[in-house]
């Protein structure tokens, strides 16, 4: 795979943050930035595709009524060992 170079501007602050994660890390800031774009690339691709499959879901009928949902949460923290006061 070819690499390609891209600029962006970002914020001295933002900046100085990677450059210590680098250093940290013992890579160079392409390295962080690249890793970072995969992992935010890979979240939001996910959640579209959450997104896309509740769509689905619902144009299919395939829901559950907010009623419903309360009352099975409210269960669940009813099952819930209680906690103590500390």
């Amino acid at each position: 795979m070819k690499d390609v170079t891209i600029s962006a501007r970002i914020p001295k602050e933002l900046s100085e943050q990677l450059s210590t994660l680098a250093r940290a890390l013992r890579r160079n800031r392409s390295w962080v930035i690249e890793e970072a774009l995969r992992g935010y690339i890979t979240s939001e691709t996910q959640f579209l595709e959450a997104v896309d499959e509740g769509l689905r879901a619902a144009e299919d009928g395939d829901v559950v009524d907010h009623d419903t949902v309360t009352a099975i949460m409210t269960e669940r923290r009813q099952r819930l060992p209680q906690q103590s006061d500390r």
